[in-house]
């Protein structure tokens, strides 16, 4: 019986350091996953900014074509000082679409899920095209971010532009 009781004393359980180590490797283990998880978070909602401002780029070069089409290519100016233009598309007809230094710069805001994205378009000549820029700009956790997308146009019609008809032959 003596024998017993003696192995029960050797095996009384757990030690008070092995307790706090086990609570130190757990702490570690939650906030390594914790950590993990807002990092794979914020780089989600920064990929899918990145996305949304590339479309917002891509969305106003081919609405800069069709400005070009229907109104002609001497209609892209780059006289403005600053630079900086806004398309004012509103109108469904892209005849009576206008470029615009209005709110220039910094340019033209654009809210998508909560984030403000600021979008303004550079022309410029290069001989007998013109360089369009559009440079699409927005904050978040990492500060200012931005995306710059660009094309050039070139005078492809020699004839008249004509509503209904972008271009006519010469």
């Amino acid at each position: 019986m003596k024998l017993f009781f003696e192995n029960l004393k050797r095996k009384e359980g757990q030690s008070l350091i092995e307790v706090v180590v086990a609570l130190g490797v757990v702490i570690v283990l939650i906030t390594s996953l914790v950590s993990t998880s807002l990092l794979t978070q914020r780089g989600a909602r920064g990929a899918k900014a990145n996305t949304q401002a590339t479309k917002l780029a891509e969305q106003s070069l081919e609405k800069m074509r069709v400005f070009r089409d229907r109104r002609g290519f001497s209609a892209l100016v780059n006289n403005s000082s600053a630079n900086c233009y806004i398309l004012d598309s509103t109108n469904p007809d892209p005849s009576a679409w206008a470029l615009s230094t209005a709110n220039c710069p910094p340019g033209e805001n654009v809210v998508l899920d909560n984030i403000t994205f600021t979008r303004r378009i550079q022309v410029s000549s290069s001989g007998q095209n013109k360089l369009i820029v559009v440079t699409v700009s927005w904050q978040d956790s990492a500060g200012t971010q931005t995306v710059t997308n660009s094309t050039i146009l070139s005078n492809w019609c020699q004839g008249a532009i004509n509503p209904g008809s972008p271009c006519t032959p010469p």
